[in-house]
């Protein structure tokens, strides 16, 4: 070994240098300011060497250093199990540090809302930053959805809400669907091209349902969320791409009343952009939901109906209740040799599809609210495509097509025998449905399928496939996350509108009756009319949480327009969970099985 001319040692020190991949060991000797030598780099091997003070001009060659001396000199106190001690120790403090903070400090959740209508999103975005919660946001966008898209849901239909507590660990379901008047029968509508408006009318769900959202998890006042949305309907707003069309197809059928009176005044119907204001709605949400329920809002909706032909009394409306229940939940693994990481936000809109959520990780439960909501069949689909994708690699894009075709074809034959647990303790005996057991049960009949170019066999029950939804999800930095479903069942519902300008629900044809659709002979009895009952839904909206804490990925999404979307859902996750795509790549995708939308 060499030093070269510009190395530099304090004075009093010796340096001793072991061989590579050894340490620097330093001792006490009398030296000068400066020292010389040579050095040879391609030496790795070589015996130490002890720098010693020479003479100036002096030609004495340096002696090896005695190794042993060394080691009694430099290195009594730097023993190997030392270092591995405080190493071990350091790595368990470090450990402890991040367990500590992950437990402490707050998510790292990106904040964010999306909705159907921009002006609806940005008024949810203000509530956040007005230090509003999750859930007040989600109310606020909700009740501005039922203004500015009223032919797709308001105060005077119902829906569902999800909200996932990613602290708690605790997801529950708000279930605010309308339910069917105590008077109304089976007989009274038995020919559906007959019956009178009134009687397709339910009990409206929506704003007692936002009301105990908010009294669950709400940060501003009830008053300062409503006042926001009733801001809109007071000041006015711009009639957008989808109400627009949704008049134009209104134009075309034979409508008198108040209806015409708002969307075709003096016979012109209104157009994109044109300007609408509802100052009846406006003191609607003021008057409060006390009025509502109890008060003359009620006597007012029950005048309307009955007018119409219809059963609903204030009584229907003044016992109605909310449901808060427990979520429906399956646990997905994917492919553990990918995993995906990241903490950005994303959003994504795909037709009538939306999607919040953070980058994926791959273990995750995937949660739905139970029936009546056909949540259901969204697990027994994931269910029936795991057991498949688990066994096969290299799976080829139309043949991923096929199975999710076939499979939602089974788990809507599935959800034919829903309908509202309360009123048929059959239905809530539905584990076999969701059981991972079923969809490996089914492996080797979709391997059948895939071998042969025929469809399915299994037969579809009659579904709706006009109900049209209002979506909101939130993601807030309260760590809660939220998405709700609204509608009105069929666009503009029942085509009755109050005197307030309140447009009453068609929920009734969310029932099964004998001879309702004569070119569907299947039915489900399940879901049969009966009164105080609620119908079979396809208002699904769902969350994807992580397995294990709260470490991992989080996914809000929502869909609408019947069985037909709930394809896009299961798209989405399929290639998710099991392909791991990219989000816009599998939204991208699109395209509804055929046999799904006939």
């Amino acid at each position: 070994m060499s030093v070269s001319a510009e190395t530099k040692l304090s004075k009093h020190l010796t340096c001793s240098y072991k061989s590579f991949g050894s340490s620097i060991e330093l001792a006490d000797v009398s030296s000068p300011d400066g020292f010389t030598s040579s050095h040879d780099d391609r030496d790795q091997s070589q015996d130490p060497v002890q720098l010693k003070e020479l003479p100036s001009g002096s030609q004495e060659p340096f002696e090896p250093t005695k190794l042993k001396e060394m080691d009694e000199q430099c290195c009594a106190l730097d023993t190997p199990v030392q270092v591995y001690a405080v190493s071990f120790i350091f790595a368990i403090g470090v450990t402890v540090a991040l367990v500590t903070e992950i437990y402490l400090t707050p998510l790292a959740f990106i904040k964010g809302v999306v909705s159907d209508h921009e002006r609806c999103t940005a008024l949810g975005e203000k509530v956040l930053q007005d230090r509003g919660s999750s859930v007040d946001a989600a109310i606020v966008a909700a009740l501005c959805l039922g203004i500015v898209h009223p032919h797709v849901s308001g105060v005077g239909g119902g829906g569902v809400m999800l909200v996932h507590d990613s602290r708690r660990n605790q997801t529950k379901v708000i279930n605010f669907q309308g339910s069917a008047p105590q008077a109304l029968t089976e007989d009274m509508v038995q020919n559906a091209s007959d019956v009178k408006a009134g009687l397709f009318v339910g009990v409206p769900g929506m704003l007692l349902g936002l009301h105990r959202a908010h009294r669950l998890y709400g940060s501003l006042s009830w008053d300062d969320v409503v006042s926001r949305a009733a801001d809109v309907a007071r000041e006015g707003f711009n009639v957008s791409q989808s109400l627009a069309a949704a008049i134009s197809q209104l134009e075309t059928e034979k409508i008198e009343g108040r209806l015409r009176d708002i969307f075709i005044p003096d016979g012109q119907a209104l157009k994109l952009g044109s300007y609408l204001r509802m100052p009846g709605l406006a003191e609607v949400l003021e008057a409060g939901f006390w009025n509502f329920y109890h008060g003359p809002i009620s006597e007012e909706m029950e005048k309307e109906v009955i007018a119409k032909g219809g059963v609903l009394t204030r009584e229907d409306i003044r016992d109605y209740s909310v449901e808060v229940q427990q979520p429906l939940e399956c646990r997905y693994n994917g492919k553990e040799s990918h995993v995906w990481s990241g903490r950005d936000q994303k959003v994504f809109t795909f037709s009538n599809f939306q999607l919040l959520s953070l980058i994926f990780l791959p273990e995750h439960i995937i949660q739905v609210p139970p029936p009546p909501s056909a949540g259901v069949a969204l697990i027994a689909a994931l269910n029936i495509l795991e057991s498949l994708f688990v066994v096969e690699n290299n799976v080829a894009e139309n043949q991923t097509s096929r199975w999710i075709e076939e499979a939602l074809t089974r788990a809507l034959t599935m959800v034919g025998e829903l309908g509202d647990p309360n009123y048929n303790s059959s239905v809530t005996d539905f584990s076999a449905m969701i059981s991972k057991g079923q969809g490996a049960g089914l492996q080797q009949r979709m391997k059948d399928f895939q071998q042969s170019s025929h469809a399915s066999n299994s037969t579809i029950h009659r579904f709706p496939t006009e109900q049209l939804t209002g979506q909101v999800i939130v993601m807030g930095p309260d760590d809660l996350m939220v998405s709700v479903a609204s509608s009105l069942s069929r666009p503009f519902g029942s085509r009755i509108v109050t005197e307030s300008g309140i447009i009453l629900n068609s929920l009734i044809l969310d029932f099964f009756w004998p001879n309702q659709m004569r070119e569907h002979p299947q039915s489900n009895q399940k879901n049969s009319l009966e009164p105080g009952k609620r119908p079979l839904t396809f208002l699904m909206p769902a969350m994807m949480v992580p397995t294990w804490n709260k470490c991992g990925s989080y996914m809000a999404l929502s869909s609408s327009g019947g069985p037909n979307r709930l394809s896009e859902v299961t798209q989405m996750l399929v290639g998710l969970l099991f392909l791991h795509k990219e989000k816009n790549d599998t939204l991208s995708t699109g395209g509804l099985p055929p046999q799904l939308s006939n």
